[in-house]
């Protein structure tokens, strides 16, 4: 029998291409930025350099009898000149691989935060391009119940798993760290998370609670609950569709508000370093905000809870209403300022309509508008023709402007989420008759220094009032949930 050499000589290595067309060594091409050929790897195993360490299940070098496997770094770096390990693990007839560890970025999207974390529980100074050699195992999948395998046996892959995890040399405490990588509701992996073995059953637990964008709850029920005694205690107002009734929440605009309001607050916080916008507590384990709601005496309402971690982005459970100043010491903010409300605008004009002002309906947007949106038209416009369609909308929009031009309420003013930036809404009334509801509204972005608006989209007016509700209650008619 031929004599194995190179990376067969060190277990069982399956070269079969998986259904992606990939096997161990396209997979360390695509890591490497550049094409490697099995010969290399196999001189460099054959060469002088090349030392594999064993280790056990905490990461420790220990001896092959005690190993669940071994590891061993190539003389080669990453695209982001990070370093390369390769991982066999031990089986029953020897070991099997080869799995490669790399920068980790490859995984996932990396938080910079998570490195100062780190640092802070184990004390060593690590960052993306160092924590190779800490690895000590491949990257493992685990679904919501915290296993590798489903009940069929089949194996948790990137494509169904909710976590990603992988063990470290690293201790806290004389305890394991492990680093886990989280998939948000985009569908990708987030982190890094660092903790021990229980702190990743820990955020496993977290990750079955049900999330209002950064509110965690115990369940939709009680997320329903929570929000029926906070519209109990803010000034009357609608917060359901009198004409689209939602089956899951009993109030679908304060849970949209709730969920944006606090988007923005922590955008202002983390992203426009504004102060007092996110307070949280000398213990760090509790959250106190802003609601930018009046209760019913006339005053600010506030919301504090637990703070929750997930992939070094904060959320927020077990919410309070409107704690006592006592309450509030006792939990640990001493003399802490109020938390502010958010800062949608700087400028008072930014929420007003320049009726002056052009609106660029050029040919990108009006293909957008009309050739790619004509079913958000009445159905009696389908069949129009795109340049009659046009004009009409040409014609309504010059009826809006008339009439925002003795109103100044007419237009309204929403904050667009995703953007993080005011947007206009004009009513559009195709008919021409300035009564009832509009057909639609017409999203507005405005260019101060051009002293133009752009028209982005038309939207059905369910749609818009829940991002306008996060600036002010919209005074006009036109835009009334007791309408829509």
């Amino acid at each position: 029998m031929e004599e194995k050499k190179g990376l067969f000589k060190l277990g069982y290595v399956n070269l079969k291409r998986n259904e992606k067309g990939q096997n161990c060594i396209s997979i360390l091409s695509l890591i490497m930025g550049h094409e490697i050929q099995l010969d290399e790897i196999n001189s460099f195993v054959e060469s002088d350099d090349f030392k594999l360490e064993f280790i056990d299940k905490n990461g420790n070098v220990t001896t092959e009898d005690a190993s669940i496997g071994f590891r061993f770094k190539l003389p080669w770096q990453d695209a982001k000149e990070s370093e390369i390990y390769g991982y066999f693990k031990k089986i029953d007839s020897g070991f099997a691989g080869v799995k490669w560890v790399t920068g980790l970025r490859n995984y996932g999207f990396i938080n910079h935060i998570c490195w100062e974390k780190l640092k802070a529980l184990c004390g060593n100074d690590i960052t993306e391009s160092t924590i190779g050699k800490y690895i000590t195992s491949s990257i493992d999948y685990y679904n919501g119940a915290g296993h590798t395998k489903f009940r069929d046996g089949t194996a948790v892959t990137s494509e169904t798993g909710k976590f990603m995890k992988f063990n470290t040399s690293l201790s806290v405490n004389g305890e394991a760290l492990v680093g886990w990588f989280t998939k948000n509701k985009l569908g990708r992996f987030e982190g890094i998370s660092w903790g021990t073995e229980r702190d990743f059953k820990a955020a496993q637990d977290l990750r079955e609670q049900f999330f209002v964008g950064r509110m965690a709850f115990d369940s939709i029920e009680k997320c329903n609950i929570f929000l029926e005694e906070l519209k109990g205690k803010i000034i009357p107002e609608p917060w359901e569709y009198k004409r689209k009734k939602d089956d899951t929440f009993k109030n679908p605009i304060l849970k949209s508000y709730l969920q944006f309001e606090l988007d923005r607050l922590f955008y202002e916080q983390d992203v426009l370093n504004y102060p007092d916008r996110v307070i949280t507590n000398e213990s760090n384990n509790k959250v106190w905000f802003n609601t930018n709601l009046i209760n019913i005496y006339g005053k600010e309402l506030f919301l504090v809870g637990t703070l929750l971690e997930i992939s070094n982005k904060i959320y927020i459970g077990d919410l309070e209403i409107q704690p006592s100043i006592r309450e509030m010491r006792q939990m640990g903010f001493g003399s802490s300022k109020k938390p502010l409300p958010p800062e949608f605008f700087k400028d008072i004009n930014e929420i007003f309509f320049h009726w002056d002002w052009e609106i660029d309906l050029d040919m990108i947007k009006s293909e957008h508008i009309i050739g790619d949106r004509k079913e958000r038209f009445p159905e009696k416009y389908h069949n129009m023709t795109t340049d009659s369609l046009g004009r009409t909308l040409d014609t309504a929009i010059e009826l809006a402007r008339s009439i925002a031009q003795r109103n100044y309420k007419f237009i309204v003013p929403m904050y667009y989420p995703t953007a993080n930036r005011i947007q206009l809404l004009m009513p559009i009334y195709l008919e021409n008759s300035y009564s009832g509801k509009p057909d639609f509204a017409l999203v507005l972005t405005p260019h101060p220094n051009e002293k133009c608006y752009t028209p982005e989209t038309i939207l059905g007016l369910d749609e818009v009032y829940q991002d306008a509700r996060l600036i002010a209650k919209p005074e006009e008619s036109w835009l009334n949930p007791d309408m829509l």
